[in-house]
């Protein structure tokens, strides 16, 4: 029941239109009530402002800290590099030093000579490496008879032996004797004899610094506020102080251990989950790290989280009571009318033009409804007017292609020699299949099937005028392929959108010489002396009606007394089941046409019939799709 049938009496349309309320002053009181709630959003809106500018207060802190954190990293970083220039430095003028001293000293080198050496030089490690990069003698002598091209990192070292003036330092790298202790290796070309001499020096000061420069060893330190976290990726891994015994070692944070560093936005604010607390969080990005910084959101709005507990629940009642009023208003007032009309609208655009508009919530509802009958009458009225004008020309062009096609059977009763029947069955009144047949001259019958692309009128009036086309020129006299071509050419001419399939045919009933031109058509199906039905396997030419120039050749068959011929259109092999999306196919129409042509005297409309008649069984009740046309010819040799 709508409103207006509740709460407005039972009265005249002229009656109820003055008893409507008008939309206008429905939507004045709206527009009071949303003013209403206007200014209580401006309250929202301000407490919006704040929040934002908590967060930029939040974002410069957090800023500020993660600088700090880079210039420390930076600060500790140049200190390695420079720990780590001057012992590579001092590792090579030690191994500079050893391949002197090996020159100046005519002693012979063993493990004794080394070990005085490498006290003296104060060394770790010392390598005697013969020009193949054998270890031929060191100190300690665990490495002697080692090859150096066994590893990368020693293999590093043989480009002395192709250039002595090569001074080689390596990077701290594990000793080749303790995985455990970090070495600064050094090789340079031997002076006394080829080859080079590597030096090993355990770095306690290098690997101090490195230590010192690691940023999981410092960042554990930092604090944001008084529960925030800052966090170090480095090469997209997060970085985690786990030195025993430091009471400020960092924690790692489950939800930043699975973090995709690559997804967080640089230098701006963003939404983190830190140790299980919301956190508005920042990130900047320095070399290879990327620093975050995070601070809880219940310290940044602590002194508002009573003043936001308030004001949402004062929004919340405040909105849902407008909420509720406005929506049972609208409802009332409009949703329901409207929707009224939309299903009316819904069943007369499906076709039921005597659904009647029936709504009166208010007066512009009310005069709506009256312009929507009074349309829809006068819109049923022009399409009935227009049904019968097209039913009309509908039928004229009917009779009209009927007329154009032969209709009287048999055609040719005072001739012996063959029997020939055809019929079009169009989808709609009309269509684009056609047939013919005449006689060129005295012995020559000309015979064809033909489908133009489309349905409908624009199909027929092209039907028409290639049916009209083909007869004019077989008559003049030309060759067959001659007719199809030129042919062709005149459907060519301000064509763009229509094509024609056609298989012709032109017979010699006194010898039983059959020449045929198949124009893209459907294959005919002929039957052999032994009864069999196959389809012909012509050369096919182009469409007609697309390329202008197009050239056409025949080919030639003799027909044998009791030879018959089956032309048909795309309809006949392209009819789909009612059942299933199956078509009726090349293989069923070659059967029913067997089995109607089981003897030799079976009449040309018997297998045209039977055709016919298999196809509407097996399509059955499904809609059909195109035009169907056939066509049967039967040979039954000269007069005798």
């Amino acid at each position: 029941m709508s409103f207006a049938n509740a709460f407005l009496p039972r009265l005249s349309p002229d009656a109820r239109s003055e008893t409507a309320r008008p939309l206008r002053k429905t939507f004045l009181l709206w527009t009071s009530a949303l003013t209403a709630a206007a200014i209580l959003a401006s309250t929202f809106v301000s407490f919006f402002f704040e929040t934002r500018s908590a967060k930029r207060e939040a974002a410069q802190t957090i800023r500020a800290k993660i600088l700090e954190a880079q210039t420390q990293a930076e600060r500790a970083r140049e200190n390695l590099a420079t720990i780590e220039l001057y012992e590579r430095r001092a590792s090579v003028c030690r191994a500079r030093s050893a391949a002197e001293i090996l020159r100046l000293d005519d002693a012979p080198i063993d493990e004794k000579r080394l070990a005085e050496l490498a006290r003296f030089l104060n060394l770790d490690e010392i390598d005697v490496v013969d020009e193949n990069g054998i270890c031929v003698a060191s100190w300690p002598p665990a490495t002697r008879g080692f090859d150096y091209s066994q590893k990368p990192e020693t293999a590093d070292f043989l480009r002395v032996l192709d250039d002595p003036t090569l001074e080689i330092s390596q990077p701290l790298r594990p000793s080749a004797t303790d995985a455990e202790q970090m070495f600064q290796y050094s090789a340079v070309a031997r002076r006394d004899a080829p080859g080079f001499v590597e030096v090993g020096l355990l770095s306690a000061r290098a690997e101090q610094a490195r230590a010192l420069a690691n940023l999981a060893r410092f960042i554990g330190s930092f604090r944001l506020g008084k529960n925030g976290r800052l966090f170090v990726f480095q090469n997209g891994v997060l970085l985690r102080d786990e030195t025993p015994g430091d009471g400020d070692a960092q924690t790692p944070d489950a939800d930043f251990l699975a973090a995709d560093v690559d997804a967080f936005p640089l230098d701006a604010i963003f939404d983190a989950k830190v140790d299980g607390a919301s956190c508005f969080a920042l990130a900047r990005k320095s070399d290879d790290c990327v620093f975050v910084g995070a601070l809880p959101k219940s310290e940044i709005f602590a002194q508002r989280r009573s003043t936001l507990v308030l004001i949402f629940v004062a929004n919340a009642l405040l909105f849902f009571g407008l909420f509720s009023v406005v929506s049972l208003l609208t409802r009332r007032l409009v949703v329901d009318g409207v929707l009224a009309i939309n299903r009316s609208l819904a069943k007369i655009v499906d076709g039921d033009l005597g659904e009647r508009v029936d709504v009166a919530t208010t007066r512009e509802f009310l005069e709506l409804s009256n312009g929507l009958n009074a349309t829809v009458d006068a819109l049923q009225g022009a399409i009935d007017e227009v049904k019968r004008r097209v039913d009309k020309e509908l039928e004229l062009a009917r009779r009209i292609q009927t007329a154009a096609l032969p209709s009287v059977f048999p055609p040719f009763p005072e001739r012996r020699e063959f029997d020939i029947y055809a019929e079009n069955r169009p989808m709609a009144s009309v269509g684009g299949d056609m047939f013919d047949y005449f006689f060129v001259d005295e012995n020559r019958l000309f015979f064809y099937v033909a489908d133009v692309s489309g349905h409908g009128v624009p199909a027929a009036l092209f039907m028409m005028k290639t049916t009209a086309l083909v007869k004019n020129l077989a008559l003049s006299g030309l060759p067959l392929p001659q007719v199809v071509a030129q042919t062709n050419r005149y459907l060519a001419e301000n064509n763009d959108a229509t094509f024609v399939t056609a298989f012709f045919c032109l017979v010699d009933v006194a010898t039983g010489r059959l020449e045929y031109v198949d124009a893209g058509h459907n294959p005919p199906f002929l039957r052999e002396p032994n009864g069999r039905f196959r389809e012909i396997a012509p050369q096919i030419c182009l469409l007609l009606g697309v390329v202008d120039d197009a050239e056409f050749e025949s080919a030639t068959l003799d027909l044998a007394p009791g030879a018959a011929l089956v032309l048909f259109t795309d309809g006949v092999t392209e009819a789909a089941s009612a059942t299933s999306s199956e078509q009726f196919g090349v293989e069923r129409a070659l059967a029913a046409a067997e089995k109607a042509a089981a003897t030799p005297d079976a009449s040309a409309a018997k297998i045209v019939d039977a055709l016919f008649a298999a196809v509407e069984n097996f399509a059955a009740d499904a809609e059909r799709s195109d035009d169907v046309t056939a066509l049967a010819f039967r040979y039954d040799g000269p007069k005798s």
